[in-house]
């Protein structure tokens, strides 16, 4: 594992100054320009500033980069363009499956550079609060809650795509450090993470403490916390946990929802202007998309921090001069009709049995602009796309790629919710999991839905769900990983991961691509070589599918 020297690290927090995620006056901290780091932890508003590098170095180009790359690539949303084996060597080795251990994608770097800043955080804000009379231990807690809750995430993409890997709660510190750690198992990385969260949630902020959108929805808070922990117990197959959590996010959003229901009745529109207006679809409260055409879209991924909105990236263009990299690099710049990625051409198809089968449904539009006139390639609209209405007719504008990139949102939970449903053997549970994805079916299929309720194939309703609703959204590969580690047979699933999901994505050479899928092992990547050079203690753990003998 690299070696993140504390020093570095603090003097390139001190040049960042605000960000847009904030609370009280988080916006204001002005870091000193050079800091010694015994003289650098005096108080709250230091811990604060490297709170906000954390936030900061999660939209840095190497981390946004993979969280598309590790959960989307490798699934069966994207193929590639036809300039990407010539733009991007290592990028279409790696959508194809042709990954060894020295392709640069396959590189943890940024995320435990984010790891290295939160262990750095629990290290030192108790000695800041001791020293500033200003900074109570309730603060102090919350400090170390949220810390925790972006180190949690971070270990969760590294342990969905790596499996084992260094798990890292102490900060380095020292320049003159020999820092080496011999990897952990999966189980031991999400026994620690849980513990965290589970810690966290009861001690970080409230949302209603925060005073706007982006701070409520830019910052870890309980109810995005309570989100991560879902995913968490989804992937390890903790159905009834899961399921519990899910259920209080969306209590919480039906309160919210009844007190916008008030304050429209009385004429007041306080939260309307930056939620969106809503509807209740089967019961549940959504972006009402009958307000206009595409509305939640445009809320969800043009005006963004919607009412639906629990946990987002937060992107300023114009402060920051810093593009969402992510989406730019791989999806494609804002004057450029596509990026290395393109939507994989089968999408398109409205057959029936056909995943956009109902022709009304809009979400095909919303991330491929499809439009009913057949081509060889779609470009991937989600996020790089704002969808109008004009007197002449619906129309995609380009954006300037500062997108937020939305990690978790209301849909996204109520899915997870049907997806633990699905897997209890309860009857009623598994009707309620139907009705969970009606409702985000319904919404974008003008109200109503053609999906029928069989218990028998209602694992299949909620991953093809997953699949129209979250497209591109960096959630594929995960969902697909775990339609074969929680089947009966993961051996006979892989075989159709191969043949019925992953095929059908390439236009040619896909029997190759997917063959190189032979194993369970071959879910996960390989440790960088880069990582076992500077640290031996990696080499026994190297992913075996990997091994060149």
């Amino acid at each position: 594992m690299k070696k993140i020297f504390l020093t570095g690290t603090l003097a390139l927090a001190a040049s960042l100054g605000g960000l847009t995620v904030s609370c009280g006056d988080f916006l204001d901290i002005t870091p000193l320009n050079a800091v010694v780091v015994q003289n650098y932890w005096e108080k709250k508003s230091e811990v604060e500033s490297v709170i906000t590098s954390c936030y900061y170095h999660m939209q840095d180009a190497g981390f946004a980069q993979r969280v598309i790359a590790w959960g989307e690539v490798r699934g069966d949303n994207l193929t590639s363009s036809s300039t990407m084996e010539a733009d991007n060597k290592e990028m279409y080795d790696f959508y194809i499956n042709n990954i060894t251990a020295d392709n640069s994608w396959t590189s943890w770097a940024d995320f435990y550079n984010v790891i290295n800043l939160c262990n750095t955080i629990l290290h030192y804000a108790p000695e800041a609060q001791v020293k500033d009379g200003n900074y109570s231990m309730e603060e102090l807690h919350t400090h170390e809650a949220e810390a925790k809750a972006i180190r949690a995430l971070c270990y969760f993409y590294l342990v969905r795509s790596f499996k084992k890997l260094p798990l890292v709660t102490q900060a380095t510190i020292d320049d003159d450090e020999t820092f080496q750690v011999a990897a952990s198992s999966a189980d031991e990385v999400l026994d620690q993470i849980v513990e965290d969260l589970e810690w966290a949630k009861n001690y970080i902020w409230d949302r209603k403490f925060f005073d706007t959108s982006a701070e409520r929805k830019g910052r870890f808070n309980k109810q995005s916390v309570k989100a991560l922990l879902a995913d968490i117990y989804l992937w390890r197959g903790d159905y009834a946990r899961c399921a519990q959590y899910c259920k209080e996010i969306m209590d919480e959003k039906m309160a919210d929802y009844k007190t916008m229901q008030k304050e429209i009745a009385e004429g007041n529109y306080t939260t309307v202007a930056s939620d969106g207006y809503l509807a209740l679809y089967r019961g549940y409260p959504l972006l009402d998309d009958s307000y206009s055409a595409h509305y939640a879209y445009l809320m969800n991924f043009s005006y963004e921090n919607s009412f639906e909105s629990i946990f987002e990236l937060q992107y300023d263009y114009e402060n920051r001069e810093k593009g969402n990299e992510g989406i730019l690099n791989l999806y494609g710049k804002h004057d450029e009709i596509s990026g290395l990625l393109l939507s994989a051409s089968y999408l398109a198809s409205q057959s029936s049995g056909a995943l956009f089968a109902d022709a009304n449904d809009v979400r095909l539009f919303e991330n491929t602009s499809y439009n009913g006139t057949s081509s060889n390639s779609y470009p991937v609209c989600k996020y790089r796309m704002q969808i109008v209405e004009t007197n002449s007719g619906i129309i995609q504008t380009t954006r300037a790629t500062a997108e937020n990139w939305i990690v978790y949102r209301l849909t996204d939970i109520m899915l997870m919710r049907a997806e633990a449903l699905a897997y209890m053997n309860d009857e009623e549970g598994h009707e309620e999991a139907f009705e969970l994805v009606a409702a985000v079916n319904a919404r974008a299929c003008g109200g109503r839905t053609t999906l029928v309720y069989d218990a028998g194939q209602i694992k299949t309703l909620v991953l093809e769900e997953r699949q129209r609703e979250l497209m591109f959204e960096g959630k594929r590969w995960y969902d697909l990983m775990r339609m074969v580690l929680h089947s009966e047979n993961p051996t006979a699933t892989m075989g159709t991961l191969r043949s019925t999901y992953l095929l059908r994505k390439y236009q040619s050479g896909g029997r190759d691509a997917v063959a190189r899928i032979g194993s369970l092992d071959n879910l996960y990547l390989p440790i960088n070589q880069a990582e076992i050079d500077v640290n031996p203690l990696l080499e026994p753990d190297q992913n075996p599918a990997y091994i060149i003998y």
